[in-house]
């Protein structure tokens, strides 16, 4: 059963924090890059902090930037996609080009200060869900040439060009792709996938050079919105319902065999629209509402596998995008002029976790909360690619280290020589897979602390 744990907190606490000079228009896409504490936002705007940015612009310091001249007829043709990776950010979506840059046709890559062409020419098709591999990144959408080479809509790019990696399905059909991840050790691709395979049913495994399907997929006129890794699952968030024959709505998991619904007992009354992790947590955009309060529903949600905690009461909008990070979690509205507790919210706003949650519901199974985050312990980036660092306060002395994955075992790690001038360790687990792992440090006295990273 659930068990109700908070009730909805008054207004008086100042929850959300508008952000009048952000993005005057639409927001497609949030990413929090945190090596260089910058708020990356996308999508059908031409304003940020007072100056034309055409779609493309990130916030540091409080002050927002643009990213070169942004994208060409961005009202026309705007960013889909974007991730950080190596202190780059990677886009993808139906631009025809980022103004007076050639080659950049459906993806680019921001530098840091410049933006550059991936591999030749672009794409001859939309560009969707994208992955950063160790050496390169991995791309799907509906384009038949990548980088001037024939390809099947799945791609990668390494060593400065692009290789097919999918000879089936070929490029008859329909095919919509939204979202792309790595989980034990393999590509997914989800989205709108019908056409001449509707085996696949909306989300497929790449073997070899096929994309296969897993299990049943996702049934019913379904579509895939986001996948992240997280706790040892792949969760899919989208527009799915139990009654279509699937275990859950607007989210499950898929824990390399079985579908499951990861929340039982609350319902998701529409699709979801993104997912993010960011310390730990899991958070999520969507409406839900749960038996204990029928007439309510929330917009967000955070997850840590022990609890739901629900925030955005009876927001009258839809979250399409969402981003974690040190200040609370950027959020993006499809709507102008949203009014909450009297302040007007804009199309992004940012909403103050250290001011708490509506309610949180402590679900039926999840992890010990031997390993609940001490808020003392900061580590960073979070989620990582299993190299990470451990900020401690000057007090603590790290006498023992250790690392377990969620069903206890004890990981192997490398303690990497200390990369900040503040008092802390680096740490990289060796030949980690995607999931949740649990970090406990203690000193000489016996005092420790426990945090949570997750690696993708």
């Amino acid at each position: 059963m659930l068990l109700l744990l908070g009730t909805a907190l008054p207004s008086a606490f100042a929850q959300w924090v508008a952000m009048p000079d952000g993005p005057n228009e639409h927001v497609r896409v949030l990413c929090y890059d945190s090596v260089t504490d910058r708020l990356y936002a996308f999508g059908r705007f031409l304003e940020a902090g007072g100056q034309v940015v055409n779609g493309t612009t990130y916030m540091q310091d409080g002050q927002w930037h643009p990213m070169g001249a942004g994208v060409d007829s961005v009202f026309v043709f705007n960013v889909w996609d974007a991730h950080v990776h190596n202190d780059s950010v990677m886009i993808s979506g139906a631009f025809n080009a980022l103004v007076g840059v050639p080659n950049t046709k459906r993806i680019a890559m921001w530098n840091g200060m410049e933006w550059k062409s991936i591999g030749g020419i672009g794409g001859n098709g939309n560009a969707g869900g994208m992955v950063a591999n160790e050496d390169g990144w991995t791309m799907a959408g509906g384009f038949t040439e990548i980088g001037g080479i024939p390809s099947h809509g799945i791609a990668r790019y390494r060593n400065g060009a692009w290789e097919d990696l999918c000879s089936y399905p070929d490029n008859s059909g329909y095919k919509y792709y939204t979202a792309a991840t790595r989980y034990q050790g393999q590509y997914i691709f989800g989205g709108n996938i019908n056409g001449d395979f509707p085996d696949l049913n909306e989300i497929g495994v790449l073997v070899n050079d096929s994309l296969r399907p897993m299990g049943t997929g996702i049934l019913g006129d379904s579509w895939v919105n986001d996948m992240v890794v997280y706790d040892g699952k792949l969760f899919v968030a989208g527009e799915f319902y139990a009654g279509w024959g699937n275990p859950g709505s607007a989210i499950m998991t898929w824990n390399g065999s079985n579908w499951d619904d990861p929340i039982p007992g609350v319902v998701y009354t529409s699709q979801m629209y993104d997912l993010d992790m960011y310390d730990g947590y899991l958070f999520l955009s969507g409406q839900v509402r749960i038996a204990s309060d029928p007439q309510d529903f929330y917009m967000l949600a955070r997850y840590d596998g022990e609890q739901l905690c629900l925030f955005g009461k009876n927001i009258n909008a839809a979250v399409t995008a969402i981003a974690g990070s040190p200040q609370g979690l950027y959020v993006s509205f499809n709507v102008p002029n949203l009014i909450v507790d009297g302040l007007d919210l804009g199309y992004l706003s940012r909403y103050d976790i250290s001011q708490g949650f509506d309610t949180c519901i402590a679900l039926p199974t999840g992890i010990s909360s031997h390993y609940m985050n001490d808020p003392l312990l900061m580590i960073h980036p979070n989620p990582s690619n299993g190299t990470f660092e451990i900020n401690l306060p000057a007090t603590v002395d790290a006498r023992t280290v250790v690392v377990h994955d969620v069903l206890g075992n004890l990981v192997p790690y490398e303690r990497l020589p200390d990369r900040q001038a503040v008092h802390g360790l680096a740490i990289r687990l060796d030949d980690a897979s995607p999931g949740m792992y649990l970090v406990r440090i203690c000193t000489a006295d016996g005092h420790c602390l426990t945090g949570r990273v997750i690696v993708d």
